[in-house]
């Protein structure tokens, strides 16, 4: 130590200085976050069924379609139920069948399904879907108890092979009137209201496998307005309706926020005990942000380094 005292000494103009060896280096400091990606959003689906006279081969194509649409609610991630009524406004909306709601728990969806939505086609006209799904929403607390759920989203499916004939429900203007309950609903639960049409093509009506149709345009317009989907009931089959109900579930977030800044490089991200390459960082928010959206539920577990060891 001498010697180094000596040597250093002769050095003039030069100042030189040892770190204090009982001083450490601030240390490393690193946090892990469980993130919960959110569950499969709910979906209340209502179909509205024509049933007038004119509808029987129709509804039999309906029936034999059903167990194909619950199998693309069952693809599409959604938390759904499905109820049914008719067109005819002297049913008041009431949903069909027993049980009138059906889930994913029912033994057999599909069948349950197809018997719903079998109506019947001793219905007098009016066929009136528009006014008829709107007394089946306002009945949420009477004989539909239970359809209806706090945060759900709503679609509502209209079949029919004429166009609607509302008014004495909705007023002069049902389609307008109707999109107006859609909006409504959606402010309630927060969660998008929309309709799709099952109907005869616009402008001219068309004839298929099923028979003749009138143009539906009035279920047509709420649709387009809500952004559902139209198919033609001459071509009776749900794909159009099945991809605007999986529309819903794309909301699932792929940005998820951090506690704090990372160190660049220092993440590490598992999804469901799987360790995920597919993301990136925003330092600004600072976030997480996923190049597709982490399926339902899942279990997210971050791992970082914070900036500077703070």
């Amino acid at each position: 130590m001498v010697a180094w005292a000596a040597l250093l000494g002769g050095c003039d103009g030069l100042d030189y200085g040892f770190q204090d060896p009982d001083a450490t280096a601030p240390p490393e400091v690193w946090v892990e976050e469980t993130l919960v990606q959110a569950s499969a959003p709910p979906v209340d689906v209502l179909f509205v069924v024509d049933g007038t006279g004119s509808m029987e081969e129709e509804q039999e194509a309906l029936a034999a379609a059903s167990a194909d649409f619950v199998d693309a609610l069952v693809a599409s991630g959604l938390e759904w139920q499905v109820g049914a009524t008719s067109s005819d406004p002297v049913d008041a909306g009431s949903l069909q069948g027993r049980p009138w709601i059906l889930t994913p728990l029912h033994a057999e969806p599909g069948a349950a399904l197809a018997t719903a939505l079998a109506v019947g086609t001793g219905h007098a006209p009016p066929s009136a879907g528009l006014d008829s799904a709107a007394l089946a929403l306002a009945d949420a607390e009477g004989q539909n108890v239970g359809f209806r759920r706090d945060g759900a989203a709503l679609h509502v499916v209209f079949v029919s092979d004429g166009d609607d004939q509302s008014g004495s429900v909705l007023g002069a203007d049902p389609a307008t009137s109707f999109v107006s309950r859609l909006a409504d609903e959606a402010a309630t639960t927060g969660q998008p209201a929309s309709a799709s049409a099952v109907v005869g093509d616009a402008p001219s009506g068309c004839d298929g496998g099923t028979g003749e149709a009138q143009a539906g345009t009035r279920y047509i317009a709420v649709t387009e307005a809500t952004g559902g989907s139209v198919s033609s009931i001459c071509s009776l089959e749900f794909t159009g309706v099945a991809d605007a109900l999986g529309a819903l579930a794309v909301n699932w977030p792929t940005r998820f926020s951090l506690q704090a800044a990372p160190v660049d490089g220092s993440v590490t991200v598992s999804v469901n005990g799987e360790r995920e390459t597919a993301f990136s960082v925003d330092k600004e928010g600072p976030a997480l942000v996923f190049d597709s959206a982490p399926p339902p539920e899942a279990v997210i577990e971050v791992r970082y380094q914070l900036a500077g060891g703070a």
